[in-house]
């Protein structure tokens, strides 16, 4: 069968419709004008009732007629495309002499919601804000086996415990002077750096209670061993990494030459250091643990490096305290990009790489849970809203 026929049978059909239509409408009693006091009338009866009229049905006949004659001309119409497609060609031809061609257009609201993108990543958000009113926030420790985030509030002086799960949170000790970083050693024993007291803590996380283990002028950024043996403190004051023995407190210096404003320290269990230098540029630096000797790895432009975390596959987070980013960084060549953004004024950086999170915290008092495979994908998480 031809285009031809079809849209010949389709308009007769149509046609045959509309005719019936009209004559139904003009030989049924009733069919006229009515009076608003008869319309008023049936308005009033029980709808569950069968009218006496029909003036419904005769509404209803009043908008098929016209329907009818749309499709008639409708199938007339495509009919004639059908016969004659240069037509078509021509109208689209002088279309696009008179308006030019097509403009494509993307705006922030054409792209992919960050909720959205998630589901493709294992149907779970990117990114959560897990916790508020943690202070001044600065270091953060990760203790994956009890599912818990500890929190260094600086201007509290005190140690925060925050669930992972459902961010939960508890003090577990507090006057813990000028609290700058914190590690824990996965035996119910977190480590402290107190800047502004010069010291080492050991914090009894069951008890709060504290101790000193060393004095270290400007002790701030602070990573512990695998076998929790040895801390390494950066002293911000002096630019030294300072090793220093758990539990005794016997120190030895490992380098006395990154400069003043070293800040975060994270080890790589082969025998590397990996220090963020806040001041200075936003330096990344790697320093050999057994000689001392370091270079540098990458400069974030226009960034504050002040934290560093490892996710033992050659990648280092860092973030940007003042643009309040996360990197993330290429160790063997140095390639940088920002995986997140929205962050505010961050401080505290860690990476559960056990669960797959990466969690930051800042100066407002709050905890960001990042979905670690998120800030891999291309793009990353993008910005964070709470």
């Amino acid at each position: 069968m031809s285009f031809k026929n079809i849209f010949d049978n389709g308009g007769d059909e149509a046609g045959s419709a509309d005719r019936t239509a009209h004559a139904l409408n003009e030989d049924t009693p009733g069919s006229g004008d009515v009076s608003e006091a008869v319309r008023k009338l049936e308005s009033e009866r029980d709808p569950w009732l069968v009218r006496q009229t029909a003036h419904g049905a005769f509404d209803v006949m009043g908008f098929l007629g016209p329907l009818f004659q749309n499709a008639q001309g409708a199938a007339a119409t495509q009919r004639q495309v059908s016969e004659d497609p240069g037509a078509t060609s021509s109208m689209a031809s002088a279309t696009t002499k008179s308006f030019g061609p097509p403009q494509v257009s993307i705006g922030d609201e054409d792209m992919p919601r960050l909720e959205d993108l998630s589901k493709l990543i294992g149907n779970r958000r990117s990114y959560t804000l897990l916790a508020t009113g943690l202070g001044l926030s600065e270091g953060l420790a990760v203790d994956a086996p009890l599912g818990t985030v500890h929190v260094a509030d600086r201007g509290g002086q005190k140690l925060h415990a925050v669930k992972a799960g459902t961010g939960a949170q508890r003090v577990v000790a507090s006057g813990l002077g000028d609290i700058g970083d914190v590690r824990v050693d996965g035996r119910g024993t977190a480590y402290s750096t107190d800047y502004g007291g010069g010291r080492l803590v050991a914090v009894d996380l069951a008890g709060g209670t504290s101790r000193k283990i060393a004095d270290v002028s400007g002790a701030y950024g602070l990573a512990l061993d695998a076998t929790a043996t040895t801390a390494y403190v950066a002293s911000w004051l002096d630019g030294h990494l300072i090793a220093v023995g758990l539990p005794g407190g016997q120190k030895r210096p490992v380098t006395t030459r990154l400069g003043q404003g070293i800040a975060g320290v994270a080890l790589d269990g082969r025998g590397k250091a990996y220090v963020g230098q806040k001041d200075g540029g936003g330096t990344l630096y790697e320093v050999d643990l057994a000689d001392g000797t370091h270079r540098v790895v990458t400069t974030l432009s226009g960034a504050s490096t002040i934290r560093v975390a490892l996710d033992g596959a050659g990648r280092a987070y860092t973030i940007d305290h003042v643009g309040g980013r996360l990197y993330e960084i290429t160790l063997a060549d140095g390639a940088q990009r920002v995986v997140a953004s929205g962050l505010g004024t961050c401080e505290g950086l860690a990476v559960d790489t056990a669960g797959g999170w990466i969690y930051v915290s800042n100066r407002e008092g709050q905890l960001w849970q990042i979905d670690q495979r998120a800030a891999q994908a291309l793009g990353g998480v993008g910005k964070v809203v709470p």
